[in-house]
């Protein structure tokens, strides 16, 4: 993405640090209002109609609705949960390219909404949110009901199956093209590498069974000295490979030029290559 490498040294002054925690506070502020008079929260959705009739603060009060407000525990719970995330990417990215994912969400559920004639609302773009958690951060574990640990990348998979289900069984062509539009914001930014992890795999099954590696039988004893074994990934960086680290995750940088592939110690730090 070197478009962004551009925009951020012309425009990262203007970036917002911290955005998500401005986010939860606004919500927080919308919980409030629901408690007070529940009739409040229409004055937030994103409604087009009501938007071209001069409401225009809904462009931005959408993102503030607030999820599951029958239950305060769950709705703290996501609260924290969502600012958790968001920092952990402003952390990773820095502030202008998480606030270049977000108001690109923003965008484009807005354009949707106008589009379609849907109300706008902030779901799909906080399940984004998670889904880039889930793309950068595979390995860490949350504890599902303080009990249950499970590792991210497994809820990031169920997130997509659901997002695959809601748009199998959509009512009507204009919720699919929501649907899609609304994750414009991921693809983005994790298309290109996507594509080349796709790419990846299928030369790794192209190598296997050229080599004809499915049909030989294993060895009856499997020891370091009566296996060879074949690294197909390996870091331009450190020369890490997923024989030094099984559970270490490789990808190509979309913004190298040429096909470099990095561990994820160093995929978002490392000087690229032209």
């Amino acid at each position: 993405m070197n478009i962004l490498d551009k925009l951020e040294r012309k425009l990262g002054r203007y970036a917002i640090p911290g955005l998500m925690r401005f986010v939860i506070i606004g919500t927080a502020v919308a919980y409030v209002l629901y408690l007070i008079n529940p009739e409040y929260l229409s004055y937030l959705y994103l409604d087009p109609q009501l938007v071209l009739k001069g409401q225009v603060w809904r462009l931005i009060t959408f993102i503030f609705i607030p999820t599951n407000v029958g239950n305060p525990l769950f709705l703290l719970i996501s609260l924290y949960f969502y600012y958790f995330i968001g920092k952990a990417l402003e952390d990773r990215w820095g502030a202008f390219r998480f606030n270049v994912f977000y108001f690109t969400g923003i965008i484009c559920a807005i354009l949707s909404s106008f589009l379609l004639g849907i109300y706008g609302i902030p779901d799909y773009l906080n399940e984004t949110l998670f889904l880039a958690f889930a793309t950068l951060f595979p390995e860490v574990t949350v504890l599902i009901f303080f009990i249950l640990p499970v590792k991210v990348k497994w809820l990031g998979w169920l997130s997509a199956i659901m997002l695959l289900v809601q748009f199998i069984t959509a009512a009507g062509w204009r919720y699919r093209v929501y649907i899609l539009l609304s994750l414009v914001n991921y693809f983005l930014f994790f298309g290109p590498e996507l594509f080349q992890m796709i790419r990846s795999k299928i030369r790794r099954e192209k190598y296997y069974k050229k080599a004809n590696l499915y049909n030989k039988p294993r060895p009856t004893a499997m020891r370091p000295d009566n296996v060879t074994r074949v690294a197909f990934h390996r870091c331009h960086i450190c020369g890490k490979t997923e024989l030094d680290d099984p559970n270490m995750e490789f990808r190509y940088c979309s913004q190298c030029g040429g096909k470099y592939e990095y561990c994820m110690d160093h995929l978002y730090n490392h000087q690229h290559i032209q």
